[in-house]
């Protein structure tokens, strides 16, 4: 009697407790990344994965559903699906000239064709100063290493763009999220250390980690606070 007692209260408990998970993720899962801005240094070396941009479920929120995250890719192969990241590799490890590498060709391509490129440049000045200033970041990079964005003065939200997979694993996106330059000197050079910016996390992940601790009247506030605590802890 005592054992059929428990087993309800334990399968009355999960249900629960289940129903209170489903409603946390309901409540939560159009939170934006622009509300969570967390810039934290780690190495360099626990950033093992990529991942293309056609799988990010969503540039707009921060909790990420799906199975997204089994889409990345190892980051030794990054160089085969960008081209802005393969470019710096051209310029400083192969040492060819700028107007020779890929990313030039493709921006020089799209200002003939669109008469602006990605990044806002309007004509081939402002373009061949770009260049230039990628040369200046490297040799800044050579001399100081790795500088967050905040003592730079720069947009802290910034730093080299990552998320955090079902595993708990750091993914740098493939582009247009933050440092995809920096991030190629820094392992050109090979730092030991670098900013990132996290900007999305798996539901899976963080349902383990941060609903299971919250209550069921806890606001948006609340939970900004315990991810932010979390990831500046998490490494």
């Amino acid at each position: 009697m005592i054992n059929f007692i428990r087993q309800k209260y334990l399968f009355l408990f999960f249900k629960v407790n289940s129903f209170f998970s489903k409603n946390i993720e309901k409540k939560f899962l159009t939170l934006t990344n622009n509300d969570i801005c967390v810039s934290k240094r780690i190495k360099l070396s626990h950033i093992r994965y990529f991942i293309p941009n056609k799988f990010i479920p969503s540039r707009t929120y921060f909790i990420l559903k799906g199975k997204w995250s089994k889409k990345k890719k190892s980051i030794n192969t990054y160089k085969k699906y960008n081209i802005n990241y393969n470019s710096v590799f051209q310029i400083f490890k192969k040492k060819i000239n700028y107007k020779k590498s890929d990313e030039y060709k493709r921006k020089l391509y799209d200002l003939k064709k669109y008469g602006v490129t990605a990044r806002g440049h309007k004509d081939k000045e402002e373009l061949n100063i770009y260049f230039k200033n990628l040369n200046k970041l490297y040799k800044q990079m050579k001399i100081s290493g790795y500088k967050s964005q905040k003592k730079l003065n720069h947009k802290i939200g910034d730093e080299i763009g990552v998320f955090i997979g079902s595993n708990g694993e750091l993914i740098k996106a493939e582009d247009k999220y933050g440092g995809t330059h920096r991030y190629a000197i820094a392992r050109i050079l090979k730092l030991r250390d670098v900013y990132i910016s996290v900007k999305g996390i798996d539901l899976s992940f963080i349902k383990k980690h941060i609903f299971k601790d919250m209550k069921s009247n806890d606001n948006e506030l609340v939970l900004k606070n315990k991810i932010k605590f979390f990831l500046k802890n998490y490494d």
